[in-house]
């Protein structure tokens, strides 16, 4: 069996363990093909060896390159991507990637090609999927940024920090990171906090502690766009004059994609990747696999793949309410 690989969209670490695992458990030849949907249509591939796939299975350095498409593909180029998958004689495309990589799967689908999709952004917003790779390592850069940061504070009392972190439309990075790194204020697009009592819960923390520290979603503000940074400085200008001390800003970008995979990282890869190979094996179709609320992973159809947001009626979000976190 001959199996290809390509991921879509923002690069994440934790995806070399990913393929590793899918060559380990399939014994399959794999084919990676670079630069996500444009280096399918670019027929840009090369075949990776076993050594190669060993050495580099839990490394931060990717063995395979992302890439975007900012249009939608038309027929001839669907069928273009067909042909030469066949030419090369690949029996299974995997794809990892967002919503909108795996919307594009369930229409290549239809194009005679044997499409299995997996969640992979460190924004963890695709649809039914409770887990999705890259975002463990993720949050755990912004652990040690907030950890730093809470270092500062007791060496210079009296700070107030505010810190953007990527995110787009979804603020699950920023509210489970605040959870996890005990942030005091996570300001998510699901949960819009008045200036006015935002700025009182500020006070009313500075007051019994070193400092405070506020994750801020990129999306957080109206003027969001993707590729937008800057939700940060609309919020710091609205609060400096109510809370009368001035917010140290930090914008985590693009550093959060990175950084050694932790453990969880490597864990939910490898259930992912067995999943994957057991429902090729099986004669499956098509499918997508995701984490259930149980941490399981299951194949759904590729038809059903699309966005999530926040859901207040969440743990995470139950739970943040309990910690006065949004």
């Amino acid at each position: 069996m001959k199996i290809g690989i390509v991921i879509s969209g923002g690069d994440v670490t934790g995806i070399n363990n990913f393929i590793f695992q899918v060559a380990r458990v399939s014994g399959a030849e794999i084919t990676l093909f670079h630069g996500g949907i444009p280096g399918l249509l670019g027929n840009d591939h090369k075949n990776i060896c076993w050594r190669d796939l060993v050495d580099f299975s839990v490394a931060a350095i990717p063995v395979i390159t992302s890439g975007r498409t900012t249009r939608k593909l038309v027929r001839s180029e669907y069928e273009k991507i067909s042909k030469k998958l066949r030419a090369l004689r690949i029996d299974v495309l995997i794809m990892a990637g967002g919503d909108g990589s795996l919307q594009f799967l369930n229409i290549l689908s239809e194009f005679d090609v044997n499409c299995f999709g997996v969640g992979m952004t460190i924004d963890n917003d695709v649809y039914g999927s409770d887990y999705t790779i890259g975002f463990s390592t993720a949050c755990e850069q912004i652990i040690k940024e907030v950890s730093r940061l809470r270092n500062t504070g007791r060496a210079l009392p009296g700070r107030v920090f505010m810190v953007e972190l990527l995110g787009g439309y979804c603020g699950e990075l920023t509210l489970q990171s605040a959870i996890k790194s005990n942030a005091d204020i996570a300001l998510i697009p699901e949960c819009q906090i008045p200036p006015e009592v935002l700025a009182r819960r500020i006070r009313e923390r500075l007051a019994k502690q070193n400092s405070v520290i506020v994750l801020c979603s990129e999306g957080y503000t109206k003027e969001y766009s993707p590729g937008f940074q800057g939700a940060i400085d609309t919020m710091i200008k609205q609060l400096e004059p109510k809370i009368g001390v001035r917010i140290r800003k930090t914008i985590i970008g693009f550093g959060l994609r990175n950084g050694d995979p932790t453990c969880e990282e490597i864990y939910q890869g490898t259930i992912m990747a067995n999943e994957v190979v057991r429902c090729i094996q099986s004669g499956m179709k098509n499918k997508a696999i995701i984490i259930n609320h149980s941490n399981k992973p299951i194949p759904i159809d590729l038809i059903s793949m699309k966005k999530r947001l926040v859901d207040p009626e969440g743990h995470h979000y139950k739970l943040a309410k309990q910690l006065n976190i949004i």
